[in-house]
């Protein structure tokens, strides 16, 4: 029987420019570090996990890209790291691919595709680049909330890159989390399969979180709650 309340794996710009530099230095690829989060890498066995069960469960998986233009606002050469960055995740470019240990990257059909950020922005305040409830698929044109009401989805696992501070400056996974929560999903951020551009803002995103209604949980907890139940 169909599950009333079916749930989908959302995975966050898990790119290669959004991990660290020494990671291709270990692999012997390019694309790496353009803006790499420190321990970005260390979240891969997590996703994987999640990613084999969700496909055990015939369950949907999205991932998002960033898939910049080479001109926007979104880049500047003198960052300032909070709406402004160094040039990465280029579309077409060695830094918008998967990390290649991820399991979607081995087998891209595990998970439906959506690009952001693909448009220029005049200046940061126009910025739409972060959400991936903007994010769409290149193949079809349908916004990923869309698509997961197609898939009768009504609740979501949010993993990825980065976290910001959940509040005035969120960036990918916090605003992806924020926007579907108000679309109207329960979402569920798995907060040791996600990281932080900035440590600090550890306690802080926790209080925004949990002041808006996004359930914080462990990669254990996600697990056990795909974990059929004897009826």
């Amino acid at each position: 029987m169909e599950s009333f309340n079916k749930k989908a794996l959302i995975i966050v710009d898990m790119e290669r420019g959004f991990m660290p530099a020494s990671e291709g230095e270990r692999l012997g690829l390019r694309g790496f570090g353009e803006l790499g989060v420190t321990g970005g890498e260390l979240i891969i066995p997590g996703a994987n996990q999640l990613t084999d069960e969700y496909v055990h469960q015939n369950l949907p998986i999205a991932a998002t890209f960033d898939y910049h233009p080479e001109e926007t606002a979104h880049f500047s050469d003198n960052p300032n790291y909070v709406n402004t960055w160094p040039k990465h995740c280029v579309g077409g470019t060695l830094g918008a691919e998967l990390h290649p240990d991820l399991r979607i990257a081995k087998r891209p059909e595990l998970a439906t595709r959506f690009i952001k950020g693909d448009t220029p922005c005049d200046s940061p305040e126009d910025d739409t680049s972060y959400t991936g409830a903007l994010a769409y698929d290149p193949q079809t044109g349908t916004y990923l909330p869309d698509w997961l009401r197609e898939q009768n989805v009504t609740e979501v696992d949010v993993i990825g890159l980065a976290k910001g501070d959940g509040g005035e400056h969120k960036l990918c996974v916090d605003s992806t989390a924020v926007d579907l929560h108000n679309d109207g999903f329960r979402v569920n951020l798995v907060s040791d399969v996600s990281e932080f551009v900035d440590q600090n803002n550890r306690e802080v995103f926790a209080r925004n979180m949990g002041a808006i209604g996004i359930n914080l949980i462990t990669l254990r907890e996600a697990l056990a709650a795909l974990t059929p139940t004897e009826a």
